[in-house]
């Protein structure tokens, strides 16, 4: 009726409107009879300083038996200060950011080892799945199955999402966005062994007699139980974060390297292994749908919100690319990230489809 949506607001609309065939059919109900009462016709008609002396003279006068009368002239008072013939006339609401980024939002699929596919919704309840070989079980986000099957599969997570999966034998593993992760349905008998390319959290089940091996691009990381983060987003570089246990990770040429909890190695074709402390609410923030940025080239931020938001983020031929900025990253607000960006570095933006140009 006020015609003031928020953005969030806005965003629940929109996802309503596809998902629940009730709300769609009231909401066009509405929509109709604001057409069938000629609602902007009543509304050039309001006189919204002669409603407002009605309510003064009314509540004056009778303060209980013209409760209603009071209502519908602040109502009348409401609809002529806050624009609603906008909200009654638009037949397609106004795009934000948010709504775009719902809109563009792909699922999360596993690719099969027999080449079939299966998408997983990730905001589904509990579902069972049971196919030839494997039974999946998947909930709000995460994935467990059953299976006797040794050849690798693909857990394929796309930008501006996360999955949790929970392998055979026990251990979890959580994908932040643009992450493939191959892995077995049941694990062999020597060593348990998976494939990361994107960014991915491990919380090993412990094993003495099957040492469990994380294998990116350009490392392999050795353990027996243990949580670490392993990164592979920037190219040419590997960073392993050790959390608590202990791990080994080795390089393309035999280099190797032991960490202990709260240090972080990064691995370079040409450099090798270099070791450092780290934030560890900093560096695993991605799992509760967060992203820290420090002195953040424009040209690298672009990359890093395009994978987190599953948006496409070109620069402004204008903008210098090597400007840096500090801030954070909300999954769940992205129209918060784009403000903090104009009140912090004076970026504006515009939106094209589902392309945010930075200026």
């Amino acid at each position: 009726m006020s015609g003031t949506l928020s953005a969030d607001e806005e965003a629940y609309v929109q996802e309503m409107l596809q998902q629940d065939a009730h709300f769609k059919i009231q909401w066009n109900q509405l929509e109709q009879e604001s057409i069938t009462l000629h609602t902007d016709k009543y509304l050039e008609q309001i006189d919204s300083a002669a409603a407002l002396r009605q309510i003064r003279e009314e509540r004056g006068a009778h303060p209980v038996t013209h409760l209603k009368k009071w209502l519908a002239a602040a109502a009348v008072l409401l609809l002529a200060g806050s624009g609603a013939w906008y909200f009654f006339a638009r037949t397609v609401p106004v795009t934000s950011p948010t709504v775009v980024m719902q809109q563009q939002k792909q699922p999360v699929r596993l690719l099969l080892s027999n080449g079939e596919k299966v998408e997983l919704n990730k905001d589904s309840g509990a579902k069972t799945i049971a196919l030839n070989n494997v039974t999946l079980s998947t909930s709000n986000g995460a994935l467990q199955y059953t299976s006797a099957d040794t050849v690798l599969n693909t857990l394929d997570v796309p930008a501006g999402e996360s999955y949790k999966l929970t392998l055979s034998d026990g251990t979890e593993v959580w994908l932040n966005a643009a992450t493939r992760l191959r892995f077995p349905f049941h694990f062999g008998r020597a060593e348990r062994e998976v494939y990361v390319d994107g960014e991915a959290y491990f919380k090993v089940a412990a094993n003495a007699d099957k040492p469990f091996i994380v294998h990116t691009a350009l490392t392999s990381v050795q353990v027996l139980g243990t949580a670490f983060n392993i990164n592979t987003y920037q190219a040419g570089t590997v960073k392993t974060a050790l959390v608590e246990g202990s791990v080994i990770t080795k390089g393309k040429m035999n280099e190797r390297q032991t960490l202990q909890p709260g240090i972080q190695a990064d691995y370079n074709t040409g450099k090798g292994f270099v070791t450092s402390h780290f934030d560890e609410e900093e560096v695993l923030a991605w799992r509760s749908g967060v992203y820290y940025y420090h002195r953040m080239p424009l040209a690298t931020l672009i990359a890093t919100a395009s994978r987190f938001y599953g948006m496409r983020f070109v620069l402004d031929k204008n903008k210098e690319a090597g400007q840096v900025v500090t801030g954070l990253m909300d999954r769940n607000r992205l129209e918060d990230f784009l403000s903090d960006l104009k009140t912090t570095a004076h970026i504006e933006y515009h939106l094209s489809g589902n392309e945010i140009t930075l200026k």
